[in-house]
């Protein structure tokens, strides 16, 4: 007994070691631990597969051998929760994809790992809000979406958080009134668009909110 325990203890670590690696099983599906590299040598990505399918995490690198990814597959193979990276280290990009199209809410960071843009996606499209970040995170922008074109609010603002621009889309065109601001807060000027065209007065005020200029458009 005492003999056969000893080499139990000897032959598991070689037993540990000894997993092959780009396994394709008879029907060519590929089985367990993959790892691809690049022509010098570098491993490209690591993962695994099962019946032909990924399955949890897998890691991408750059050709000089930083992280450039990793992305959990589940359900399936079909969902992937992705995350990229700079080649500094810092988060880049992160999303879901769904059946290999862009889903739900996109994040994207600047190399200050602040957040810069955020997007949401719906297979693959534009659908819903879109925000955009000046480089120290304050927001600069807010655009809505449906089906992959402009639809509803446009609002853009100033450092401090004041309104700049104030306007709405309608089919990917300017429609109704749009506001533009001082940084004061005073009305710069305001005017009307019917289907991406100024239409009617459009009005301009100076700094002290006084109207000094009138323009009518046909």
């Amino acid at each position: 007994m005492r003999n056969s325990f000893l080499f139990i203890l000897f032959v598991s670590p070689a037993l540990l070691f000894s997993q092959e690696i780009n396994v394709l099983d008879v029907e060519g599906k590929k089985q367990g631990v993959w790892t691809k590299t690049y022509e010098n040598g570098v491993i490209r990505y690591t993962g695994q597969f099962k019946d032909d399918v990924p399955v949890g995490i897998f890691n991408y690198y750059y050709l000089t051998s930083e992280l450039k990814a990793e992305k959990e597959f589940f359900h399936n193979g079909r969902a992937v929760a992705a995350h990229f990276y700079y080649k500094e280290g810092g988060l880049k990009a992160a999303g879901l994809y769904v059946d290999g199209k862009q889903d739900s809410t996109w994040n994207f960071y600047n190399r200050d790992s602040i957040l810069i843009l955020s997007e949401e996606y719906r297979q693959g499209i534009l659908h819903g809000a879109t925000r955009t970040y000046y480089d120290n995170g304050v927001l600069y922008e807010i655009k809505n979406w449906k089906e992959g074109v402009e639809e509803g609010s446009w609002l853009q603002f100033f450092m401090d958080g004041k309104i700049k621009m104030e306007c709405s889309m309608k089919n990917g065109k300017r429609n109704g009134k749009q506001f533009y601001f001082y940084p004061n807060g005073k009305l710069y000027y305001e005017g009307n668009y019917i289907d991406g065209n100024k239409s009617g007065n459009w009005e301009y005020f100076n700094e002290d909110g006084i109207s000094d200029t009138l323009i009518y458009y046909k």
